[in-house]
């Protein structure tokens, strides 16, 4: 991947979307490009860089849509907060990772999302579907409530015969079609059940370092591959012994 490129961009507008997360709209003011699942960075004039997944396609562009999910104590947060209050514009750099994908897939994709990591999945989704291979998404949350997008993957779901998603909950909940549980437990639980080979996808996972070493922990003895599952988290936030 080449290096990024710093852009300013025109906040347009940030909308509540449900579960705490709210929806920055913003309009790159100079050329720029990024692959779904990548992500991009804000840099705030602190020197403070604070990365986003970005949720929109790449052909969106010049609009940008990113998924903001305030975390308490946190200095980003505070950071994000005063430029969204004060400001009209911010700079970017973008794009950054190792998880950006081209059209079209070549192998089936399993996505595993956490919370507002679904962002990263979202723009995968808008950018690959219909695809010439199965996709499927697990996305997980405290609650069932807190899928805000469980109506958009519900129309895409029924638009897309190769796209199907499963919602899982820690909570319990009345809809018969939430799993309980976390993510990882109710792979395991499609695998142990014959439902589900995990040799034959391609893997990423999509959310915050708990999330996605947890994850890790339960399926590596499942068929979980390191050489086929990705994450941004391997990056930023290493583990020596993830796949021990």
């Amino acid at each position: 991947m080449s290096a990024p490129d710093r852009v300013s961009a025109r906040i347009e507008s940030v909308t509540p979307l449900g579960a705490g997360v709210r929806e920055i709209r913003l309009r790159a003011e100079g050329p720029a490009s990024f692959l779904p699942g990548h992500y991009l960075q804000i840099l705030h004039p602190d020197g403070a860089a604070i990365p986003f997944s970005i949720a929109s396609a790449p052909q969106e562009l010049p609009a940008i849509t990113l998924h903001y999910l305030a975390q308490p104590d946190s200095e980003d947060a505070t950071r994000v907060e005063s430029l969204l209050a004060t400001a009209e514009r911010m700079d970017l750099l973008l794009p950054c990772g190792d998880c950006g994908f081209t059209a079209p897939l070549a192998r089936p994709l399993l996505a595993l999302a956490g919370g507002s990591g679904i962002a990263q999945i979202r723009s995968l989704l808008h950018s690959m579907l219909p695809a010439p291979v199965p996709l499927r998404l697990y996305w997980g949350a405290a609650r069932a409530d807190d899928l805000y997008l469980a109506s958009e993957l519900d129309a895409l779901a029924t638009r897309h015969d190769g796209f199907t998603w499963i919602p899982v909950a820690e909570a319990a909940s009345s809809d018969p079609r939430v799993r309980k549980g976390r993510i990882g437990d109710a792979v395991a639980a499609d695998v142990t059940a014959g439902e589900l080979d995990l040799s034959s996808w391609e893997v990423l996972i999509a959310g915050g370092p708990p999330m996605v070493w947890g994850t890790v922990a339960a399926l590596r003895h499942c068929g979980l591959s390191q050489t086929r599952t990705r994450s941004d988290v391997f990056d930023y936030a290493p583990r020596d012994d993830l796949w021990a």
